[in-house]
C-alpha cells in the first residue's frame, strides 16, 4: 500500500496486493458503443433490496443492507482499491502512520461540507472517532479500540492516537463504519440516528426512510470530492436512488425481470441465469473477510468442545455448495475467504468426517435414540438455530447434513430487528454470522473476548494471537499471528466455516457503472441509467 504525498511504511503492502485479481468485482454486462458508453445525468434508479435493517446508522451496524445505504450518505478518510486492496485518499489528501503503528497523521481535502453545509473539518473527525469509540466494542467500534483521542493541529491536519499498535485502523478508516459524520449527528441519540437522522459528507442525502418499505436517497448537486478511485469527479449522475424492502429472493427476481426495478440485490443461484444476458447481467463480488459460518454460544450444550468438533466434522462443505449453490460459491478452506489479506488455506481441518463425528458425541456421551436423535439424560441433543428472516436454502440444507450424525437443528426464523436483540441477549445455540471486510482483523471483532463476545468464549490463547495480529509491525509478524489464531479457532472448533459466497445481484443493462467497494456494498457515485 502507499500513501499519496506522504510516504508511510509499507509493511503491509505484499499480502493484499498479491491478491489483485481475486478482490475485482467481475460482471458479465454487454459492451458499449461510443454513444451507450457517455454517463447521462438524471433519473431515478430503483433497486429490489432484501428486508429492512432496522438501522441506518453506519457506526452501529454492520448488516450489508444497511451499509448498501449509507456508504452513499457518508465518506470516510481513504478508499480500498476493490482490485489491489491498496488504500487511496478520499476526505484525506494524504496520511502518514508512525514507524510503531500508533499514530496516524492526515491531511483534509479543502472545501468539504456536510450535506447541512457544515465543513469537513479536524473537529469533525475528531468528533466522529470519539463518539464511535465510546460505542460497544462491536462492529466498526470495534477497530478503534485502544484509541487515546484525536489531536487537533488546525481545520485541515490532525492525529489520530493509539496506546498500542494498530496494524488495521488504515484500512478501518475506508469502510462505511467510519464515515465522517457531522459535529451535530454525534452528538444525536442513537436510536436518532438509526431512523435515519445521519448527516455525512457523501454523494446523496436520505429523503426518507420508511420503516419496512423502502428508503430514498436524493442526489447531492453541489458534491465535489469523490475519492481518488472514481471515474466521475462531480455529483452523482442519479437524481433518485430508491431502495424498496422485498425480503423474498423472487419477489425481487421478479420485480427486474418486469422492469419494476433495474437492480435485484442477492439473486439466489436458481434465478441467476435467466439475468446473465438478454438485457440483464450479475455483478458479482467475491465476499472478503469471515465465510458465512455456524457461530457456536458456547454457554449450554456447546460447552462441549467434542459437539462443537463433531458439528465442523458432520457438515459436508462440497455437497453442499454443489447443492444449493453454484459457480460463484465456494466451499469454506478456512475461517478467513481466500480474498482475504493473509489467508492461509485450512482446508485439512476442515474434511467431511460423519463417522469422527459421530464418535465424539458418543465419547461424550450422546448416543443414538429410536429416531436417530442423539440423547443424554433423557434430553435429545437439540440445538436452536436463530435466523433473520427470510430463510436461507442453504440453512435447511445444513440442517439435513447434521441430522445424519444424531443433532436435531431446529430453525428459528425471526424478524431481523428480533434476531439482532435474541442475539445479543445470548438467546441461540446457532447463528451464522459472517464479517465481510478486506482485513484478516474480522477475527478479532468476533473472536476477541474483550469485545463484545456474542459467543461466550472463554479467555484463552485465542485473545493473546488476535492481540498480537493487530499490534504487529511487520508483515511476517502479522502473517504468524492470523494462521495461528484461524488454527486455534479450528482446532477448537469455535466456529463451522460453511462456504465463501459472493453478493449476486442481478442488474438491468440500462444501468451502467454500477460496482461494487472492495467490501462488497454498492457504490452509486458513478452510476447512470442509459
Amino acid at each position: 500500500m502507499s500513501a499519496y504525498r506522504r510516504r508511510w511504511p509499507t509493511l503491509f503492502a505484499g499480502p493484499a496486493l498479491a491478491l489483485a485479481g481475486l478482490l475485482a468485482s467481475c460482471s458479465s454486462a454487454p459492451s458499449d458503443s461510443a454513444d451507450a458508453a457517455t454517463p447521462h445525468a438524471g433519473g431515478t434508479l430503483l433497486i429490489a433490496a432484501g428486508a429492512d435493517p432496522g438501522c441506518l446508522d453506519p457506526q452501529q451496524t454492520g448488516q450489508l443492507q444497511a451499509l448498501d445505504i449509507s456508504r452513499s450518505l457518508v465518506d470516510s478518510l481513504t478508499a480500498q482499491d476493490p482490485g489491489t486492496g491498496q488504500i487511496v485518499p478520499w476526505l484525506a489528501e494524504s496520511f502518514t502512520v508512525s514507524a510503531d503503528a500508533r499514530k496516524f497523521s492526515f491531511v483534509l481535502r479543502a472545501g468539504v461540507t456536510f450535506s447541512d453545509g457544515t465543513p469537513v473539518n479536524s473537529q469533525a473527525v475528531k468528533a466522529t472517532f470519539d463518539a464511535l469509540s465510546k460505542l460497544p466494542p462491536n462492529g466498526a467500534a470495534a477497530y478503534i479500540q485502544g484509541y487515546t483521542g484525536t489531536a487537533v493541529v488546525d481545520d485541515t491536519h490532525f492525529d489520530v492516537g493509539f496506546a498500542q499498535p494498530n496494524a488495521q485502523f488504515l484500512q478501518a478508516t475506508s469502510t462505511a463504519g467510519f464515515g465522517i459524520l457531522s459535529i451535530a449527528t454525534a452528538a444525536k441519540p442513537l436510536a436518532d440516528r438509526c431512523r435515519g437522522q445521519v448527516v455525512g459528507s457523501g454523494p446523496y442525502v436520505l429523503r426518507s426512510y420508511t420503516p419496512n418499505q423502502g428508503v430514498v436517497l436524493a442526489q447531492r448537486s453541489e458534491y465535489a470530492w469523490p475519492s481518488s478511485l472514481a471515474t466521475n469527479k462531480g455529483a452523482a449522475y442519479l437524481d433518485e436512488v430508491r431502495f424498496n424492502f422485498v425480503s423474498e429472493a423472487g419477489a425481487r427476481t421478479g420485480a427486474l425481470s418486469s422492469d419494476q426495478a433495474q437492480v435485484a440485490e442477492n439473486v439466489q443461484p436458481t434465478d441467476q441465469g435467466q439475468f446473465a444476458g438478454r438485457g440483464f447481467h450479475l455483478l458479482v463480488k467475491m465476499a472478503p473477510g469471515l465465510v458465512p459460518p455456524l457461530s457456536l454460544n458456547h454457554r449450554g450444550v456447546l460447552a462441549d468442545q467434542n459437539i462443537r468438533m463433531a458439528l465442523l466434522r458432520g457438515v459436508d462443505r462440497g455437497a453442499l455448495v454443489s447443492t444449493v449453490f453454484n459457480e460463484h460459491v465456494r466451499p469454506a478452506t478456512s475461517v478467513l475467504a481466500s480474498t482475504t489479506p493473509y489467508y492461509v488455506d485450512q482446508s485439512a481441518k476442515l474434511v467431511y468426517d460423519p463417522d469422527g463425528a459421530r464418535q465424539l458425541l458418543t465419547a461424550s456421551g450422546w448416543t443414538p435414540g429410536p429416531d436417530g436423535i442423539r440423547v443424554k439424560d433423557g434430553q435429545q441433543l437439540t440445538l436452536r438455530w436463530l435466523i433473520p428472516a427470510p430463510l436461507p436454502p442453504a440453512n435447511e440444507y445444513v440442517q439435513q447434513q447434521l441430522r445424519t450424525i444424531g443433532v436435531n437443528v431446529v430453525l428459528d426464523v425471526v424478524p431481523p430487528a428480533q434476531y439482532v436483540s435474541r442475539q445479543s441477549a445470548g438467546d441461540f445455540d446457532l447463528t451464522a454470522v459472517a464479517v465481510t471486510r478486506a482485513d484478516p482483523d474480522a477475527l478479532r471483532n468476533i473472536f476477541s473476548t474483550k469485545g463484545a463476545n456474542l459467543w461466550h468464549l472463554p479467555p484463552s490463547q485465542l485473545d493473546t494471537y488476535l492481540e498480537e495480529q493487530a499490534t504487529a509491525t511487520t508483515a511476517e509478524d502479522r502473517q504468524t499471528a492470523v494462521t495461528n489464531a484461524v488454527a486455534w479457532i479450528l482446532d477448537h472448533a469455535d466456529t463451522v466455516p460453511l462456504y465463501e459466497t459472493a453478493i449476486v445481484h442481478g442488474v438491468s443493462d440500462r444501468v451502467r457503472d454500477l460496482r461494487a467497494t472492495a467490501s462488497t456494498q454498492l457504490d452509486l457515485h458513478d452510476a447512470w441509467l442509459r
